[in-house]
């Protein structure tokens, strides 16, 4: 197995590992939105494998609507996981920025753009990744519209991400879990910023966003599970105080 390919299978196990995890408190109501934007990344890592995207592809008509669908998922992923850190991260600034009006128009001409650009584009054959069509301009354009929201948004979540971590008074595995996400956030920037360029990168390609995938996962997974643990410190402080009284 080449290191390419271990990252996207790490990724995607990782991924759907916690996405299962998280099934059981989300069918209670317990932040479903972390329930499904782990479940779209998985969907995302899955169809950005070969073994997996050109069967999905054949299913749909052999003619990369597959990788459409990975570009919706992942921009379904990014407004989810985006709402969730500035959420976390008690950022109203980076919160407006994403879910508000200037981050909501970012994201549909992003998806605009996108849905544009890969219907006026010829892709007869099945390619993941659309890397058997180099010398195609509109499908370089396209490449570089789906890395332009998640860089938007990680740019916005980065700076409160490190200064969550940075924050003494707050618990420890909360800071871990917001500096992972922070580095998570600048791997996804420098990925869209080196796809932009045109320079040939190679494996960093797949290196860089499948690796951030592990990396935003651990993090996410160490701040729900403070947000458990909270929870259960609460409601045991509540039992004993009424105990008491």
């Amino acid at each position: 197995m080449s290191v390419t390919l271990a990252f996207q299978y790490a990724a995607l196990i990782v991924s759907a590992i916690f996405a299962l995890l998280r099934l059981p408190l989300a069918l209670k109501g317990r932040n479903p939105m972390l329930f499904w934007a782990l479940a779209l990344t998985a969907i995302g890592v899955g169809l950005s494998i070969p073994a997996i995207y050109l069967p999905v592809d054949a299913l749909l008509g052999g003619v990369n609507y597959a990788n459409l669908i990975l570009r919706y998922a992942v921009y379904g992923v990014v407004l989810l996981i985006g709402s969730i850190s500035a959420a976390a991260f008690r950022s109203a600034q980076a919160r407006r920025l994403i879910v508000g009006r200037s981050g909501l128009v970012v994201l549909a001409v992003a998806v605009i753009v996108t849905s544009v650009l890969f219907f006026i584009s010829d892709l007869p054959v099945s390619s993941p990744g659309l890397y058997g069509y180099p010398d195609e301009y509109t499908i370089h354009v396209y490449a570089v519209v789906g890395r332009i929201y998640p860089a938007y948004v990680a740019a916005c979540l980065i700076a409160p991400a490190f200064r969550a971590a940075a924050h003494a008074r707050r618990p420890v595995l909360l800071r871990l879990g917001s500096g992972l996400i922070g580095i998570a956030l600048t791997e996804v920037v420098i990925w869209s910023i080196l796809g932009a360029t045109r320079l040939p990168i190679g494996v960093w390609d797949y290196i860089l966003p499948h690796s951030a995938v592990i990396v935003l996962v651990a993090g996410l997974g160490a701040v729900a599970f403070y947000g458990i643990a909270s929870k259960q410190r609460e409601k045991q402080s509540l039992l004993t105080s009424g105990y008491i009284r």
